[in-house]
Order: C-alpha cells, then structure tokens, then sequence
C-alpha cells in the first residue's frame, strides 16, 4: 500500500510511515558518534551516506502527504497542523544529515572530559526522539478518541516528558560547549569550531522534535 493510500485511510498512518524513517536516520546517531570517536573515516562516510538515504525517503514521504492534503478533504485536524507536524519531523531527519555531513569534514582530536560526557548528551537527545515517536504513534488513537478524554491526558503526561528531556539536552549542550571552549589549548582553530557545529546539530534534533511535540499539544488544547 502507497504513502496516498494511507493517507486515504487516515493522514495520521501516512505520518507514522515517515516517522520510521526519520528513526532510520536518528537510529545511527550512536554508531555515527562511535565512527567519529574512533577516528574510523570509512564508517564515518558509510553510516552518513546511510543516514543521507533515509533523509531522502523522509522528504519524499513529506512530499506526497503535502501533495494529498487538498482543502476539499475532510481532516481530524486543520491542514497547517499537519503541515507544521512533517516540517518538523522532516527537521529532526535534516539535521541528523547536518550532524553526519560536520563528521565527514575531517576527524578530530577527542578533548577528555569531552569524551567522557558526549555519550550522555547524545542518549539524553535520542530520547526526546525516542518519546516523540510514540506521541506520533498515538496521533491515530487521538483522532479516534476526538483529541479529548484519557487518550488526551496520556499524550500530554508523554509530552510533559519531552519538555522536561529537552531541557536536559540544553544543559548538557551547554556543559559540553563550556568544555570545548576551555579546550583552546588542545584543539586547533578548525577542530574547535567543527566540535560546537556537531555539538549544536546534535542538540537541534532534540529541539526539533520538541518542536514537532508542541504543536501535537496545540492540537489537543484546541
């Protein structure tokens, strides 16, 4: 069954279709970092051509949704909602592509402390992702319950987490640009300033998918 036959059915399963393949991008995120920690170039440029694939089949799937969404359609939910929902799901796939592309640049020296702290900001990113993706999942069992009642009350205790997940990337972003910049001694100019564009891109995917949740919490309080 094609992207406009689900939609057909209901525009929330054509969603969760392109969600899987925005977790196809973010889903390498840890192997990625892996490559990149180890200075391994070869699966550096492997896993961000993997990751450059489904960030292609993300916008291709965002694309026949836009092209579906004719006003003449009745829809659960206004058109621009669902309109903002693949931008900024199509955001988080975006700026995973940015993350791989920065790690192809060259590789890097490692800074210690930075080391020992990266592995917590990239889980702590991973699962704002991770609980985005079940809102997505619920979208259809909220269309079915009117956005309203116990359904309701559970996706908005889900994206109360995401919220308070997101502010835990932020301070991890922070901690870990502190240290980059009182690495100046260790780094080089360019390897100083490609660790705050990774460390950036990565804390973005989670402001993206914060973003993506926020307008589902509009939804509901409509």
């Amino acid at each position: 069954m094609g992207i406009f036959d689900l939609f057909r059915k209901s525009p929330f399963i054509a969603i969760m279709e392109m969600m899987k393949e925005v977790m196809e991008c973010t889903g390498r995120i840890p192997q990625l970092y892996e490559a990149f920690l180890n200075s391994d170039e070869e699966s550096i440029q492997r896993i961000a051509k993997e990751i450059s694939d489904h960030e292609y089949k993300t916008d291709t799937i965002k694309n026949t949704i836009r092209q579906s969404l004719p006003k003449s359609i009745f829809m659960p939910v206004a058109r621009g909602d669902i309109l903002q929902i693949i931008t900024s799901m199509d955001a988080i796939a975006d700026k995973t592509e940015d993350l791989g592309v920065l790690m192809t640049f060259k590789t890097i020296k490692v800074p210690e402390e930075l080391k020992n702290k990266i592995n917590g900001f990239v889980k702590s990113v991973l699962e704002v992702v991770e609980l985005s993706k079940h809102v997505i999942e619920e979208l259809e069992t909220l269309r079915e319950a009117g956005f309203a009642g116990p359904e309701a009350k559970e996706v908005l205790e889900l994206l109360d987490k995401i919220n308070e997940k997101e502010h835990e990337t932020d301070v991890f972003q922070y901690d870990l640009t502190k240290i980059v910049v009182n690495s100046s001694e260790e780094l080089d100019c360019a390897s100083l300033i490609l660790w705050m564009k990774i460390i950036e891109a990565t804390g973005d995917i989670a402001n993206a998918a914060e973003k993506m949740a926020n307008r589902i919490r509009l939804i509901i309080s409509q």
